[in-house]
């Protein structure tokens, strides 16, 4: 039995001022995922922190300057014997202007319901497939709404994380 090596991942859901959300088309030329989209982001080096890692990968790819929120999800990717695992979080726009690196070919603002209308990374469609589209206006209060649609999302991507992890 050959064991997964595990990979460190961060990725950024940018959101603009009509709350779309930022994706990326992978260059063709890339080993995985070629042509597919992605959300801003990139491995983990070592010594750096989440943060230090998305803003560095945000910057190289995009141009982009961010500042990043809170965390709103986690998904995994396999990759022959690397176990990728992807860190979301959320992040704004400080400054810059948006221009491509080689590893992407193109860009789009999309909102979240329509992200599957995309062909995705495999690893960002299981998480918009994982998301819960619950209406939860019944709690009350739109700030408690807010943290309702991050958190629960978060919390079954985590569980469905786990899950699979303690499967094998």
């Amino acid at each position: 039995m050959i064991d997964f090596v595990f990979g460190l991942s961060v990725r950024v859901l940018i959101t603009d001022e009509d709350n779309k959300i930022l994706i990326l088309k992978r260059s063709t030329d890339s080993k995985t995922n070629p042509g597919k989209w992605e959300l801003p982001g990139g491995k983990v080096d070592q010594g750096e922190s989440f943060d230090q890692a998305l803003i560095r990968e945000v910057s190289e790819e995009t141009g982009l300057k961010i500042s990043l929120e809170h965390v709103v999800g986690v998904s995994e990717q396999n990759l022959h014997l690397i176990r990728a695992v992807h860190i979301i979080m959320s992040g704004k726009i400080t400054e810059g202007t948006l221009t491509l690196s080689h590893e992407h070919e193109g860009y789009a603002w999309v909102f979240f319901e329509n992200l599957s209308e995309y062909e995705l990374a495999d690893w960002l469609e299981d998480f918009v497939n994982n998301q819960e589209t619950d209406d939860n206006s019944e709690i009350g209060g739109e700030e408690v709404n807010q943290v309702t649609r991050t958190v629960k999302p978060w919390l079954k991507s985590v569980k469905n994380s786990m899950d699979k992890i303690l499967k094998q």
